[in-house]
Order: structure tokens, then C-alpha cells, then sequence
């Protein structure tokens, strides 16, 4: 229903096995890492895409969480980003039970 219906959005999770912190942790989707260590000289750039609004969405399958929510607890946890690494854990949990 919302991916058929919103239009205005930065990225949408559906589903009960989608997360944020699968997207922000790199392993789904988008991420927003800015540019870091001088990366900025050369991505900033104003190009065509600057004038384009892409909605992106990731709709993660049961079968992918094992992988996906591992590693976002180990990531997660080195960053110190209990509430990302929560999610994952919960969603290894459901799997599980």
C-alpha cells in the first residue's frame, strides 16, 4: 500500500524484515555516508541528478536475515550503535523462534 501510494519519502523499509540500519550499515539500498577524508573535492558536483528525486525502497526476505542482520550486529556494535544493532538482533531472534 505506501510503496503504490507515497511519493515523497527518502527510502521506505517494508516489511517486518526490512530495517534501517540494514540500509545505513551498507548492506541494503542506499546509505547516507557523507564524504569524508578530502572525498568531497571530487563527489559533490552538481550533475543532472541533482534535479532528479529518486525513491528508493528495500524489502528484505526472511531468508536474507541471517546474513544481513549478523553483520549489522558486529558493525553496529564496533560503531557503539546499540539501537541499530538492536534491530538486527531482534529480527535474528524472530527468525530463530
Amino acid at each position: 500500500w505506501y510503496h503504490d501510494r507515497l511519493r515523497n519519502y527518502g527510502s521506505l523499509f517494508l516489511g517486518h524484515w526490512s530495517t534501517v540500519a540494514y540500509s545505513d550499515k551498507g548492506m541494503a539500498g542506499t546509505n547516507h555516508t557523507l564524504p569524508t577524508a578530502g572525498g568531497a573535492k571530487h563527489s559533490a558536483g552538481l550533475s543532472v541528478s541533482r534535479y532528479l528525486k529518486p525513491l528508493t525502497y528495500q524489502r528484505i526476505t526472511r531468508e536474507a536475515t541471517p546474513l544481513l542482520a549478523e553483520a549489522v550486529e558486529v558493525i553496529s556494535a564496533s560503531e557503539g550503535m546499540a539501537a541499530h544493532e538492536a534491530t538486527a538482533t531482534i529480527r535474528l531472534r524472530t527468525y530463530a523462534g
